[in-house]
C-alpha cells in the first residue's frame, strides 16, 4: 500500500510542475494582451520582461511583420535520488539526497504578428514561456 503512494507521488509531480508552467504562461499571456491594437514602438518603449522573472537576449528583433523577443530563463533540476528503501521503512517518501543542481537554460520566442506596424497577435514558441 505505501509502495502504491510513493508510485503515485512520482506520476502525481511532474503533473504538477506542468500546471505550474501553463499557469506561469498563461499568466504571461495575459499580460502582454493588452498590446494587441499598440504599435511595435509602443511595445519596445513599454515591454518590461524582466517583471515576469525572464532575462531577455539581447534587443527586439523587428523584420517585416513581426517584433520578436527571445527570452531565457534557468530552470535548476535537482541532482539525486531518492531513498526507497527508507521511504517505504518508514511510511513517507524520504527527500532527495541532493547532489546539487544541473541548471538548463531554457528559450522562448515571444513574437507579436503586426500588421502596418500595430500589433495584431502575439505568438510564443519554446520551452521557457
Amino acid at each position: 500500500m505505501k509502495f502504491n503512494s510513493i508510485k503515485a507521488l512520482i506520476l502525481v509531480v511532474p503533473m504538477l510542475c506542468l500546471a505550474c508552467a501553463a499557469t506561469s504562461q498563461n499568466k504571461l499571456n495575459q499580460s502582454l494582451q493588452h498590446y494587441v491594437g499598440q504599435s511595435a514602438d509602443h511595445v519596445r518603449q513599454q515591454l518590461n520582461l524582466d517583471q515576469f522573472g525572464y532575462k531577455v537576449s539581447g534587443i527586439p528583433v523587428e523584420t517585416q511583420g513581426k517584433l520578436s523577443y527571445t527570452i531565457l530563463r534557468n530552470m535548476p533540476i535537482p541532482m539525486g535520488t531518492p531513498n526507497l528503501g527508507t521511504s517505504i521503512a518508514m511510511g513517507a517518501p524520504n527527500s532527495m539526497q541532493s547532489k546539487g543542481n544541473l541548471n538548463i537554460q531554457m528559450k522562448c520566442q515571444i513574437d507579436f504578428i503586426l500588421r502596418d506596424d500595430q500589433v495584431e497577435s502575439i505568438e510564443y514558441a519554446g520551452k521557457a514561456c
